[in-house]
């Protein structure tokens, strides 16, 4: 896979051209594991999307990624988070995590006092949940609405879960129960952390490929980048707050007179909230900065900020 930029944000219907390859995608995976799995429409998905219930993963090309949504059950008491699915070249980049995370942290955003909870056969997921702080249950502890279990007719286990009356079946049930003191303390710590981190940087002097032309000096090498850290923002939606902010400090200059053989150092102190990890940042940077830089070790502070994250935009950069 080319190295691109990939965003993960709210479906808009702008995407139901994607809807058909969803579809197929989910259907093929489900035959590839040899898993049951409840049959999407493509009319079904679409309506995901209008209703605002879907994210979806897409490429700075607009190439379909990944997708998952969101459904309300008993008059807001439950939301499933159902129909995660990537596309095979972009798996093991972190993509699933992302849209995992996207659509977790909306269903608590608009649905506080609600029971998440997830159905899944897959290791990755449990284990995603699990991340979440999600745990797993018996099927008599999530929603008993019947439409939902409506759809599960169209699963080819369908008569192992009927055989046992709904309690369990091949698929493993996992809750978020907001009520529980350990689970609001981790939605509380994910929403409201932001983190710090400071880079060295070091510009070099660039040769030029033309003969007998001069080559850019530190210092400009330097500005460049730095107008870069300075301007650059970081994809989000709306008009919220910036979940990275880049701010370039101690810039300094190594020799005094012939600027072109020596280097040219600046600090850049990095503030970002929980919709960005930190190796996506780092990605972002290294596709658009020519700078070396090192990760400053012992820089790692916590602070509170307001949960509006849950609004914002995650961008994963894949190498």
């Amino acid at each position: 896979m080319e190295n691109q930029m990939i965003f993960v944000r709210i479906a808009t219907v702008a995407d139901i051209k994607h809807v058909d390859e969803i579809v197929k995608e989910t259907e093929s995976s489900a035959i590839a594991r040899g898993s049951g799995i409840a049959k999407r429409s493509p009319e079904s998905i679409a309506q995901k999307i209008k209703e605002g219930k879907a994210v979806i993963a897409v490429t700075g090309g607009g190439e379909w990624v990944g997708f998952s949504y969101f459904e309300v059950w008993e008059n807001s008491s439950f939301v499933s988070n159902s129909g995660l699915i990537v596309a095979p070249k972009f798996r093991n980049a972190g993509v699933a995590k992302a849209i995992k995370e996207r659509i977790f942290k909306i269903s608590r955003r608009i649905y506080p006092e609600a029971k998440i909870f997830s159905i899944t056969s897959g290791a990755a997921i449990m284990k995603m949940n699990y991340q979440l702080g999600f745990e797993p249950v018996t099927f008599d502890q999530i929603t008993h609405d019947e439409h939902f279990w409506e759809g599960c007719k169209s699963c080819i286990n369908y008569n192992v879960l009927e055989g046992k009356k709904r309690c369990n079946c091949l698929c493993t049930a996992m809750l978020f129960d907001p009520h529980k003191e350990s689970f609001s303390s981790y939605a509380l710590t994910q929403a409201t952390e932001k983190c710090e981190m400071t880079l060295d940087c070091i510009a070099c002097p660039k040769l030029s490929l033309a003969a007998g032309a001069e080559g850019t000096n530190a210092i400009c090498s330097a500005l460049t980048d730095i107008l870069w850290f300075s301007e650059y923002i970081y994809p989000i939606e709306s008009d919220l707050p910036d979940p990275v902010k880049m701010t370039v400090t101690n810039v300094n200059m190594d020799g005094e007179r012939n600027c072109s053989s020596k280097e040219c150092r600046f600090t850049v102190e990095i503030v970002y909230d929980h919709n960005y990890t930190e190796k996506e940042i780092l990605n972002t940077i290294r596709n658009h900065t020519r700078c070396k830089f090192t990760v400053r070790q012992d820089v790692f502070n916590v602070s509170i900020i307001d949960d509006s994250v849950y609004e914002q935009q995650l961008v994963l950069n894949n190498c």
